[in-house]
């Protein structure tokens, strides 16, 4: 294992130095030393093992050793010089704005390379370039010892790693994985949801909430089993709220109480300090709530903090019964506070169980088309799974490795490995399978704690920052092969994926962890308990997870980092920390987390090797001029706090990512994204830009984009009002952005709605995006023409999402069916003059129609035959009704309405040339009143009416038809029938989220023959419909679970929960009238009611709701 740990440090340390070697020092500053470099990768390193172990025989062990650490520190030495030197052409073309020497790149001729090199030999006599000279001398003079110690330990000159094996079924990689099937552990799985779910009798006093644990050795599968119980349906349905906190090792009751409120209110919980209050939320969340929480991977003696575990498990007290709580654990030795009263133990499983999961991994992937091959290979399949000690880890491990290459040579040289029985050893095998690049991002990993949730961005970034990926594909991005191996990774099981509130982190086994620390032990460290004495000295990556580091500050002195990751606060004064950070100016990662100033120190630009900073989790508000100088710098993460940026950060020409986060909010690019960069056009390598707002000034008109080509992820360019031209609009070369994935087009919004300006097609026209856009925004536009370009076929043959915002002169949507061949999700908002639909493209799953007055759906049998007058609810009703609902706070909800009203109502009649003078009454009560009247409902309720004969009298019908694959609709202030609406729901047996926002002309739901065939509908949402009276056939709608009815004044629920479906698990009605015995049938499954604004309720009876859990009234 020495051999190999030995071995994984100096590929660590030389792989990504080997290609800038090659490229800089041997092309630019004449130090020719290609032949040892590649005699190094191509022979020594592979066979640097057997290297190990002939040394060792032959005594020359620590002749060995120190060359190995001469070669390694001649490595960094050279690799800073390096930096030094490309800092110092940086720093030049910063302040004379020219490049005085273009870095290498594969596209440079050959012919010019000489050329470069003898003109600037020269130049390369600096005191700064005669130090680097020198090291590279020394570097190569280390280098050449390799020969000798082959020599000396009579290794053959060749490599003599295996060849290549036969051409092996390409396996597809993934990034999202789905949750695989269970194997073997079908009983394991069923006894504990019973063990779970089973009904319970009066709890123990005593007990804050009864415990389960699932014991086992390392490798066995406890944590998959978990998950598969954790995931399934039944404990979905038994518990209100689940939580799932990894424990590894050390209990840290403060993070580990705030990764549980973390759980149930899922978002992140901000760092106060003081265990008091976390506490305190955390009863609050859970007081009414029947819970379920996994503690994973326990470790506890007998002779451990059991007052510890006492206080993290104090807050969790419910009054609900049946509350559980879930530990997975190497050892049934259990702290007394968690009251397991039953150990599940994981035994081995059967030889033919751990077989097919075996085969179950290997086989996965391409299917093998020769049947004799796959006769051979089930064979040999068979001969392994009994050397695999019946570990499903190994199983899995191995699996996966060899699902990758399905030939024999590969087969049986996994059959002839010894010991792949003990799981540590088949994880080192599968490791060393991985390619090099793989292999050093893989032990990268180590630095952060077992447990930890890992995300692809995140990593990238850093493997990036560290140097760890580079690019030798123009057609590819560094990030897009970084995601790549990531995915390699993930598909030999190294990572595994968890999915949390529509998220998708990644977890590594506690084994796999075990290895990659093992193996990373001499460059990266975490420095975790404060009883550590010292750090190793030949760390270069440290991550922190200590309250102090006053202790180590000398340590820390001492070492040459290039990484410094702070995963917790630090509680240190800052200005001392920092200090001490600044003396390693190699780091090239600065991750903190714990800087309470609102400054970052100008001191700063003494990291000039600093490619990564990330400032997220402080308090840092202003960002100092000097950080400007930083000139390697391609990550820049920041907070909310900061609001605006250092004039000069466009002179950091090596800029990947800036990024201005909110930490406690849901990221929104169109709110959150980071401060304008004035001359951002010099950013030409920057992949990411939020926001971008096209202004006069100079510095920042549209232009600036034009060199920008690989912006990808999202774009937003606002602010269109500011160009004057079509030239300027085609100086973007938006069309060359490929990597982009979705594109906002906005103009500001005006409220003259009916003005049509001739120049937005020609800025639209120039404006042109790349042709594989999956979304699509355009917002502002006041033209009713569509571009040349969205005409075009197959041009957006990859479109998924196509939205239209505030585009007040369109009339219609294009006719090229061809853009919409693959949209899924179109969503039509404030598009006034919006008369009709082109057939909607069958594999549509989102429809939203909002603020679209003109798009009136009729059926076909309504027109000049129904009595409009019938469907106008007694104005003295919606008067009193209102009355009723806004006397208990909905004033200001009624006012808006009205306001919204008064503008749908205007477009519709001056667009049918009926008598305004009704709609002018409607502004004149608005502009009068500060709250709506009686005067003002009248006004509103003579326009509706005269809008409901204008939409009865028509002389053709107009239906909705919806394809039927669709998942979710909403329609919002647009005009639709009660008979055009049950024909759009007819057959929508997908449909699952149903909202209707302000549809004046709906008075009753469809009838249950059409509600009875929604059966995935689980969502209803209906506010603000003032003459909606009946709820037609919704008990029909069996699959609802949460119906939702807001400011619904006319809205008959005289019949109570009799005319709702039983499955209903969640109801609120705010806003209506509701009696004192709505729920005298009760809904056996309702947990949480919220009736808020019924100023009708005096009281109300429910005790027929067993299983409520929430009430808010």
């Amino acid at each position: 294992m020495a051999a190999v740990v030995l071995a994984a440090g100096l590929k660590m340390v030389a792989s990504p130095i080997l290609k800038k070697l090659l490229a800089d020092a041997s092309t630019y500053l004449g130090v020719d030393m290609a032949s040892e470099l590649h005699e190094l990768e191509t022979t020594i390193m592979p066979q640097f093992e057997l290297m190990i172990e002939a040394a060792d025989k032959g005594n020359h062990r620590t002749k060995l050793d120190k060359w190995i650490q001469d070669l390694k520190q001649a490595f960094f030495k050279a690799e800073d010089l390096l930096d030094d030197h490309e800092y110092s052409r940086l720093e030049r073309k910063a302040k004379s704005g020219k490049d005085p020497l273009p870095p290498h790149s594969s596209t440079s001729s050959t012919l010019l390379k000489p050329l470069h090199a003898a003109s600037n030999r020269l130049s390369n006599l600096s005191s700064n370039n005669r130090k680097l000279i020198r090291q590279l001398k020394e570097l190569k003079a280390i280098l050449a010892k390799s020969k000798e110690f082959r020599d000396l330990l009579c290794l053959p000159a060749g490599n003599t790693t295996e060849g290549p094996a036969v051409q092996a079924a390409v396996v597809p990689l993934v990034t999202s994985i789905p949750p695989p099937k269970v194997i073997g552990r079908d009983k394991d799985r069923d006894n504990i949801i019973n063990l779970l779910t089973k009904p319970v009798g009066v709890e123990a006093n005593s007990a804050i909430c009864s415990g389960l644990a699932i014991v086992g050795a390392g490798g066995m599968g406890k944590s998959t089993l978990a998950q598969y119980v954790y995931n399934d349906k039944r404990v979905q349905e038994h518990f209100d709220v689940k939580m799932w906190v990894c424990i590894s090792r050390k209990l840290d009751v403060e993070r580990h109480t705030r990764e549980i409120i973390e759980s149930v209110v899922e978002g992140e919980c901000p760092r106060v300090g003081n265990l008091d209050p976390l506490q305190c939320k955390l009863r609050g969340l859970l007081q009414n709530k029947k819970f379920l929480l996994v503690l994973d991977d326990v470790w506890f003696e007998e002779s451990g903090n059991e007052m510890e575990w006492e206080q993290l498990l104090r807050p969790l007290v419910s009054e609900q019964t049946g509350s559980k709580v879930l530990v997975t654990s190497r050892s049934n030795i259990l702290p007394a506070s968690l009251y397991c009263n039953k150990i599940v133990p994981l035994e081995n499983m059967g030889d033919a169980e751990f077989l097919a999961l075996f085969k179950n991994h290997a086989f996965s992937g391409a299917e093998i088309g020769e049947h004799s091959l796959r006769q051979k290979l089930e064979e040999i399949a068979e001969k392994l799974a009994n050397r695999l000690g019946r570990s499903p880890l190994a199983a899995k491990t191995v699996g996966l490795q060899l699902s990758r290459k399905k030939d024999i040579t590969s087969w049986k040289d996994a059959l002839e490995k010894d010991n792949l029985s003990d799981p540590t050893k088949a994880l080192l095998w599968s490791y060393d399978k991985l390619d090099q690049c793989l292999q050093r991002c893989f032990l990268y990993c180590s630095l952060y704690p077992k447990g930890y949730r890992y995300t692809i961005r995140e990593l990238v970034h850093l493997w990036i920052a560290e140097g760890f990926i580079d690019s030798c594909n123009e057609n590819k991005r560094v990030e897009d092969i970084g995601r790549d191996c990531f995915s390699e990774m993930v598909s030999v099981s190294f990572f595994q994926p968890v999915y949390e509130r529509g998220d998708t982190y990644y977890v590594m086994h506690d084994l796999i962890h075990d290895l990659a620390e093992s193996l990373s032990k001499e460059h990266c460290f975490r420095l975790e308990d404060e009883k550590v004495a010292d750090i190793p000295c030949t760390v270069r990556h440290l991550s922190v997870r200590v309250e102090s580091m006053i202790q180590h500050k000398q340590s820390i002195c001492k070492l040459h980092l290039r990484t410094i990751i702070c995963i917790d606060p630090v509680k240190d004064d800052v200005s001392d920390v920092f200090t001490q950070i600044l003396r390693n100016s190699k780091l090239r990662v600065l991750y903190l987390s714990f800087y309470n100033s609102s400054k970052l120190p100008e001191s700063v630009d003494k990291l000039k090797h600093l490619r990564y900073l990330n400032i997220i989790d402080t308090s840092i508000s202003e960002l100092p001029r000097s950080l400007c100088t930083l000139y390697h710098l391609q990550f820049l993460k920041f907070s909310h706090n900061v609001e605006s940026l250092p004039d000069k950060l466009c002179n950091l020409s090596k800029l990947w990512y800036v990024e201005g986060h909110n930490v406690y909010l849901v990221y929104d690019p169109y709110k959150y994204g980071p401060p304008q960069i004035p001359n951002i056009g010099k950013l030409t390598l920057l992949q990411q830009l939020s926001n971008f707002s096209v202004q006069k000034q100079k510095g920042y008109e549209l232009w600036q984009l034009r060199d920008m080509n690989d912006l990808g992820g999202f774009l937003n360019v606002r602010n269109l009002e500011n160009v004057n031209a079509k030239d300027e609009a085609l100086e973007s070369n938006l069309h060359r952005k490929t990597h982009l994935e979705s594109l906002h087009l906005g103009w500001s919004y005006m409220d003259d709605i009916n003005v049509e300006d001739s120049l937005h097609l020609e800025i639209l026209e120039g404006l042109m995006p790349p042709p594989r856009l999956r979304g699509l925004t355009i917002e502002g536009y006041r033209s009713a023409k569509y571009p040349g370009w969205f005409l075009q076929d197959s041009y957006f043959e990859n479109l998924e999402t196509f939205v239209l915002v505030n585009c007040t002169a369109l009339e219609g949507l294009p006719t090229n069916a061809e853009l919409f061949g693959n949209c899924c999700s179109l969503r039509l908002q404030n598009v006034p003059n919006l008369k009709i639909l082109p057939c909607l493209p069958e594999g549509l799953k989102k429809l939203s129609i909002a603020e679209c007055p003109l798009l009136i759906f009729v059926s076909s049998d309504e027109p000049e035959q129904h009595d409009q007058l019938e469907i106008i609810m007694n104005i003295d009703q919606l008067v009193s009704n209102l009355s009723l609902i806004s006397s208990v706070g909905s004033v200001s909800k009624t006012s808006d309405i009205i306001a919204s009203e008064f503008s749908s109502l205007k477009q519709l009649m001056v667009s049918m040339d009926a008598d305004m003078s009704r709609v002018e009454n409607i502004r004149s009560v608005i502009e009068r009143e500060e709250f709506v009247t009686e005067d003002g409902i009248n006004a509103w309720m003579c326009c509706h009416k005269e809008r409901m004969g204008l939409i009865y009298g028509r002389s053709v019908g107009l239906p909705l038809v919806l394809p039927s694959e669709l998942t979710q609709l909403n329609l919002s202030s647009c005009s639709i029938t009660d008979g055009a609406f049950a024909v759009c729901l007819n057959g929508l047996t997908s449909l699952e989220i149903l909202c209707l926002t302000e549809i004046m002309t709906l008075t009753t739901l469809p009838s249950q023959e059409i509600l009875q065939h929604l059966t995935n509908l689980y969502c209803l949402s209906i506010r603000s419909c003032w003459c909606l009276k009946s709820l037609g056939g919704l008990r029909a709608a069996t699959s609802l679970l949460d119906v939702r009815f807001y400011s619904c004044p006319s809205l008959d629920l005289a019949r109570g929960a009799d005319e709702m479906p039983s499955s209903l698990t969640r109801l609120i009605i705010s806003w209506c009238v509701v009696g004192a015995n709505f729920f005298r049938s009760g809904l056996p499954h309702l947990r949480d009611l919220d009736m808020v604004g019924c100023g009708s309720l005096a009281s109300l009876s429910i005790g027929h709701l067993t299983s409520l859990a929430s009430l808010e009234l």
